[in-house]
């Protein structure tokens, strides 16, 4: 007598998210072959059976016709053998073949769809694939194709879902922009989606790789590039925690308020800048250029310097445009709006140079002499940690290594610094840029999105949809 074979897709990875005809059809198997992947609680559906773990790990591509033969083996034996792959067992995992396998040597088959991660993932993130007006097209995508080649699609819809892909992330890249993507095309890489350490990353289509890299994405992951990406950042109605400095406040919650979110408002520090020698005997000396890494060192220096006297270097358009409010005209800014924008700059420059800093700031401009221009002082910063922790916000901004500093000894000295960690880790974590990145990621933060400019009005205002 021929048994017969159950081609059983177990979906993107927690057991709620299987279909009733699997669960049913693993509790009369009697064996069960299952990729590495599977959840080991959708296996606690199938009793008794037999288990036999066949997956593949990258590279063992030829362990497939072990596998065939094993359920032609089991099958022929009159066993009711039931197959569990990952998502959709016929999008992109090898199920055709094993359907056709078993088929023509007369064993019946079945398949038991599955929920793919192509289509289940991005919508219980919050990634709805079409949108009107936005996406009226989905193209299915391998990262990989047979025998690990690139691979060779070159044409793709409004939005791209890519499975297989961290492996060849670059590659992926690549090809999307040869299909039309631009460098700016929202994307989302989702790793272990539904599992307990599912991550999502938000980036430039551009970016991803070298973000990826950073923070350490993993497989199993797929990506997804378009305009719908961008609904993760969909700030209406959400409540979104900042933490700032207190001059900052009102408009800080002006730009939130914009946007359409609720601030949650955290004033951390204070800055003080009145009656400050060391910059004073700085500015005695003669210097090329000045510096500007930030609006309050341009406060702090404005009653001091004869703007007319040097080469202004500012390190964004918002320290640019506080420098025009003091009068400045000839503003220099670096073509990468950050510490190592400037840096790069100075490499092509011989200028005597002088950069104004903050107190917090924990690595010096290279090429220039730094010289601290005002002081962060901290301020009720337990009580922060503590606020912080009876909220709920559903975004949490981190605007600067320093405070994050501040916030996180404080949390130490109160006891609580796995509770703030894991806090913030609730919440869709974003930096402004990527010193910030790398201060979270030493705390083993999990930064969901990083601002391509250090801008908040910028990404306010033209980031959030």
């Amino acid at each position: 007598m021929k048994g017969k074979v159950y081609l059983i897709g177990a979906g993107p990875g927690h057991p709620d998210l299987l279909t009733l005809r699997a669960v049913d059809i693993l509790k009369k198997s009697e064996v069960i072959l299952y990729d590495r992947l599977i959840d080991s609680q959708v296996l606690d559906y199938a009793g008794d059976a037999e288990k036999i773990d066949v997956g593949k790990i990258p590279g063992e591509s030829s362990k497939q016709d072990e596998i065939n033969n094993l359920l032609f083996s089991k099958a022929k034996d009159g066993k009711v053998v039931a197959r569990i792959k990952n998502g959709n067992p016929v999008v992109f995992g090898r199920g055709g073949e094993e359907i056709q396998f078993l088929q023509e040597r007369g064993i019946e088959v079945e398949v038991v769809p599955g929920l793919s991660s192509a289509t289940s993932l991005p919508p219980l993130l919050g990634i709805p694939l079409t949108k009107r007006g936005v996406s009226s097209s989905i193209t299915i995508l391998t990262g990989v194709e047979a025998g690990g080649k690139d691979p060779t699609w070159t044409e793709v819809g409004d939005t791209a879902v890519v499975l297989m892909t961290v492996g060849n992330l670059s590659k992926v890249v690549e090809k999307l922009l040869i299909s039309g993507k631009s460098r700016e095309t929202p994307s989302a890489l989702i790793s272990s989606g539904t599992r307990d350490d599912e991550r999502i990353l938000l980036s430039p289509l551009s970016e991803i790789v070298d973000l990826a890299e950073l923070v350490g994405i993993a497989p199993p992951a797929i990506l997804v590039s378009g305009e719908v990406v961008r609904e993760l950042l969909r700030l209406k109605g959400r409540r979104v925690a900042i933490f700032r400095p207190d001059l900052e406040e009102d408009r800080t919650e002006a730009l939130i308020e914009k946007s359409g979110g609720i601030p949650l408002f955290y004033n951390v520090c204070r800055i003080e800048d009145s009656d400050n020698p060391e910059l004073r005997n700085a500015l005695e000396e003669d210097w090329d250029a000045l510096i500007f890494m930030s609006p309050n060192g341009v406060r702090s220096a404005a009653e001091l310097v004869d703007f007319d006297r040097y080469k202004i270097m500012a390190v964004g358009n918002r320290t640019k445009a506080v420098l025009e409010k003091f009068g400045a005209e000839e503003i220099i800014l670096p073509s990468l709006h950050s510490s190592e924008g400037i840096e790069n700059l100075l490499k092509e420059k011989s200028w005597k140079s002088l950069a104004l800093r903050s107190s917090l700031a924990e690595k010096d401009i290279e090429g220039a002499k730094n010289v601290t221009a005002y002081s962060v002082i901290p301020k009720d910063v337990a009580e922060t940690v503590k606020s912080y922790l009876r909220s709920n916000p559903e975004y949490t901004i981190l605007t600067s290594s320093g405070i994050l500093k501040i916030l996180m000894e404080a949390a130490h000295n109160e006891g609580l610094k796995e509770d703030f960690k894991e806090k913030l880790n609730e919440s869709f974590l974003i930096t402004i840029g990527r010193k910030t990145t790398k201060s979270a990621l030493n705390e083993n933060l999990t930064v969901k999105f990083e601002l391509t400019r250090p801008d908040l009005k910028n990404f306010f205002e033209e980031v959030v949809p």
